[in-house]
């Protein structure tokens, strides 16, 4: 999670933009100018935007808590759930190089040794629990349960400001603190709540992990058979910033989500563990970008292509560059 120490307890964020979507993630859906398309759903006149991926999937102040008991701008563990993030991304970075290169160099009669099917397998149900997790969903969500938090807290004789002193005291006795703070319970129940919800880690060696919401998710997609579709340069799949579930028949769910312009990962809780790859053709690759419009969850969509996003807009031809 980074050097803690390095992070104080109450104080300035130092990066105030933070990404709900990584960067290395959108780098694989830019143009050859190393621009980005995208439509965002927020406001009311929707258009297609271009910009550098640092402008896309962005929020100010998304995984801070604010102090109201510091100096203006103070924030509780300030940029903690950014920097943890980052470290999480520099793995998932090389691992999402390698599963496209990977499996764009197969064919789709191509048998996988048992080490490299485990590792795209692996790879796939980590790296979407861990885009959804971090989203403004997700934050929205922890926020909402921070009561909970707060309720268990009190349950341990730590819903007061001093009770949360002194443990801090117990528990950080080198870090200098300042006795004239005030800890808000429900500011911290709020953090703790997005820790939880958001870097819960993943590790089936301790148990208080085997029960965290990313983790039963990690360990659901494992479960799940892996259908991967590719398509031909110059015929990109839309990108979406969060999955594409659907239930088709019974309690059988699928699972729809693009990890670049070329390949798109398609996650079916059959019970069977297959794995298997496929190109698409221009008419199934219209038809698999139409899931994506189809779906009335999405909050942003992007293409290295703006034409194929004109759908979304409503205003045909639309087309705003940002630096």
């Amino acid at each position: 999670m980074g050097d803690r120490q390095a992070i104080p307890t109450i104080g300035k964020i130092e990066t105030k933009r933070e990404h709900y979507l990584p960067r290395f993630f959108l780098r694989h859906f830019v143009d050859d100018r190393g621009m980005i398309s995208y439509v965002a759903r927020a406001g009311k006149n929707r258009a297609v935007k271009r910009a550098r991926v640092e402008n896309v999937g962005v929020q100010n102040r998304l995984y801070e808590t604010a102090c109201p008991s510091g100096e203006s701008g103070d924030y509780y563990f300030p940029n903690y759930i950014e920097k943890s993030l980052s470290l999480t991304e520099d793995k998932l970075n090389g691992e999402l190089d390698w599963f496209l290169h990977a499996v764009l160099g197969m064919r789709p009669s191509d048998r996988l040794e048992d080490d490299d099917l485990d590792r795209l397998v692996s790879f796939v149900s980590i790296f979407i629990p861990h885009i959804v997790s971090r989203s403004p969903e997700s934050v929205r969500y922890a926020t909402s349960r921070a009561e909970d938090v707060l309720e268990t807290m009190r349950k341990l004789n730590l819903g007061s400001s001093e009770k949360l002193k002194e443990l801090y005291r117990e528990t950080q006795s080198e870090e200098e603190f300042d006795e004239t703070l005030t800890f808000v319970p429900e500011a911290i129940a709020e953090q703790i709540s997005l820790w939880v919800q958001i870097l819960p880690g993943i590790s089936k060696d301790e148990k208080i992990v085997r029960s965290s919401s990313l983790y039963n998710a990690v360990e659901y997609l494992r479960d799940c058979s892996m259908l991967v579709l590719t398509t031909s340069p110059g015929h990109p799949f839309i990108g979406i910033n969060k999955p594409v579930r659907t239930v088709l028949t019974g309690n059988l769910a699928t699972l729809y989500y693009p990890l670049s312009s070329q390949v798109a990962v398609i996650l079916t809780d059959d019970g069977q563990h297959t794995f298997e790859k496929r190109s698409v053709s221009c008419r199934q690759l219209k038809d698999f970008n139409g899931v994506a419009f189809n779906d009335g969850n999405w909050n942003l969509v992007f293409c290295e292509r703006p034409d194929y996003l004109n759908a979304y807009s409503g205003i045909e031809g639309t087309s705003n560059e940002q630096d």
